[in-house]
């Protein structure tokens, strides 16, 4: 089964062949970041699309969590939304990812957008 793997910057670190960088700055990216508040106090999730990439209505540019753990598991959800909204990208994901472990920057303990990727690009098929 396909599985998450943390990218790093360490020397003599690669990445397995046959994986995926999934962060921002391709198409899987999540639009949402976690980010630490201007007071240094508490965390929260902001809207960091691109050019092509549109925040959902309704939604603040900000929204404050009660740690930063909460913030992650937040940008999470909020992107397993907002990819539900993109069919396209909906097909890509199982088209370009299925059975592939997948790369993000986020720390193995928090929760990371490559939990939705990786169960929309390897679930059963409908027949």
């Amino acid at each position: 089964m396909p599985t998450r793997i943390q990218r790093r910057r360490i020397k003599g670190w690669r990445a397995p062949a046959d994986a995926a960088y999934v962060g921002r700055g391709t198409p899987f990216g999540n639009p949402w970041t976690v980010i630490a508040t201007s007071t240094g106090t508490g965390w929260a999730v902001q809207w960091a699309g691109h050019a092509n990439q549109y925040k959902p209505l309704g939604y603040n540019d900000h929204i404050l969590a009660n740690s930063q753990a909460d913030a992650h598991a937040l940008a999470v959800e909020l992107y397993e939304t907002w990819v539900h909204t993109h069919p396209t990208l909906l097909d890509r994901i199982t088209r370009d990812l299925h059975g592939r472990d997948l790369m993000c920057w986020c720390a193995e303990p928090l929760p990371c957008h490559v939990a939705v990727l990786l169960d929309l690009a390897n679930a059963p098929k409908e027949s």
